[in-house]
């Protein structure tokens, strides 16, 4: 208390800085900072440079000297002559090995990675060349070799030097690249919702016109439908379906029939399947006919001549006991018959059948030949038609409305993690305004 009473209250920290900036300021900042950061590097990098094209010189200079010395020691002639070998590839591949690396007066990012790439692939083509040959070298070139070796220290720790101003460069260009890249994306965002709600908008308008069509062509139809004239049309489909339900019934009435005597008649095909009673070719098929499909008996006056001729022959086969039955059944079968071939009731049946499908055709053509069945047939498919546009155009919108308010989320995100990496990256709390 007495010690604070003496020095006072320990001061307040100063509040953090609050820089306020819109994305396109931000964007400015950054830009600056990258051009300053290079620039700073440039200074530097190209002091390094001119260091390393000295030293290059030098090595130059000492690998001639290397090519052009006599041998220090006597060798046997073996080592002799592949010390001088050795020097020749040796001599070769660290000329071909030293990078020429000019002053730039500007140094991109992309550059500085390129010209890093460049000065190391130079250190290991030459480490590599000493490693392989600096042994049969050194036994007759020993001081020549020193001195190579002496050069190539310094030019591989001006590389290091170089390395750690390029990353170091690069390093704080990441933080930069990677703010303008997240603004690149905010942008994409907000083009992308713009574009959306451009999107919805003409839909919203696609779907007023289609509702409006829905609701024009569904008038129209009712009108058309109401009117005296397609009721008449409709009197006509009525009747079209009452020719069908009698077409089904004369149909009906022919299996009905024939079906009556299949028993005798399967009996009788079983005869003539093993040879017991003689048939030709045509008059089983007409049997075979009546058991699997009687229906096609009815298409033409031959078949049903036939038939009437099977049905006589199958009678004059019960009458002899050929076809086994019992008696009450025999009889049964054979007045059947009798019925169908006196009353040519099967003949009858086609010639109704023929008049109603004649009837059903010409109904059949007067309504697909009037104006007013065409209408209410375009209209029907115009209107769902209409419904399925409308439908799909709906179902676009909830998803554009779905991907418009994710994006705008995104763009939220976004905003607060540009603050954040620019407040790393300028040393001022960063607040973004749009």
């Amino acid at each position: 208390m007495f010690l604070r009473k003496i020095f006072g209250k320990k001061p307040k920290p100063p509040e953090p800085q609050v820089e306020k900036l819109s994305v396109d300021s931000l964007e400015e900042r950054v830009n600056k900072l990258k051009r300053e950061k290079l620039a700073e590097a440039q200074s530097t990098l190209n002091i390094m440079l001119d260091r390393l094209s000295e030293e290059r010189a030098a090595l130059l200079k000492e690998l001639k000297t290397l090519s052009d010395a006599k041998p220090t020691d006597e060798a046997y002639p073996g080592l002799h002559k592949t010390a001088l070998e050795a020097r020749r590839l040796l001599t070769e591949k660290l000329t071909r090995a030293i990078t020429s690396i000019q002053r730039r007066g500007e140094f991109s990012t992309d550059d500085l990675a390129i010209l890093d790439g460049k000065l190391t692939k130079m250190v290991n083509l030459m480490t590599d060349a000493i490693a392989t040959h600096g042994r049969h070298v050194r036994a007759l070139f020993g001081p020549r070799l020193n001195a190579i070796e002496l050069r190539l220290r310094r030019l591989h720790g001006l590389v290091r030097e170089v390395h750690a101003l390029i990353e170091g460069t690069r390093g704080g260009m990441r933080s930069l690249d990677l703010i303008s890249s997240k603004i690149s994306s905010q942008r994409e965002l907000l083009h992308r919702i713009e574009s959306m709600r451009t999107d919805a908008k003409s839909l919203e308008n696609q779907v007023t016109m289609l509702k409006k069509l829905i609701e024009n062509e569904s008038d129209q139809l009712a009108r058309l439908i109401n009117s005296e004239e397609f009721k008449s049309l409709d009197a006509s489909g009525r009747e079209l379906e009452r020719i069908e339900r009698e077409i089904a019934q004369v149909k009906d009435a022919t299996s009905s029939a024939i079906s009556g005597v299949s028993r005798p008649l399967r009996k009788m095909e079983k005869l003539v399947r093993a040879g017991e009673y003689q048939m030709d070719r045509e008059m089983v098929k007409v049997l075979e006919l009546c058991i699997e499909n009687p229906l096609e008996v009815l298409s033409s006056d031959k078949k049903i001549a036939s038939t009437d001729a099977l049905l006589q022959k199958m009678i004059e086969l019960l009458e002899e006991g050929k076809i086994s039955m019992d008696d009450r059944e025999r009889k049964k079968r054979m007045e059947l018959a009798r019925g169908l071939l006196d009353e040519k009731k099967i003949l009858k049946l086609k010639e109704r059948l023929t008049l109603l499908c004649d009837r059903r055709e010409i109904q059949t053509r007067a309504r697909e030949q009037t104006s007013l069945f065409k209408q209410k047939a375009e209209l029907e498919s115009s209107i769902e038609k209409h419904k399925s546009d409308l439908k799909h155009a709906r179902a676009t919108i909830e998803e554009l409305h779905r991907d418009s308010q994710r994006a705008e989320k995104d763009i939220d995100k976004n905003l607060r993690e540009l603050e954040k990496l620019a407040t790393e990256a300028i040393g001022a709390t960063i607040e973004l305004t749009s």
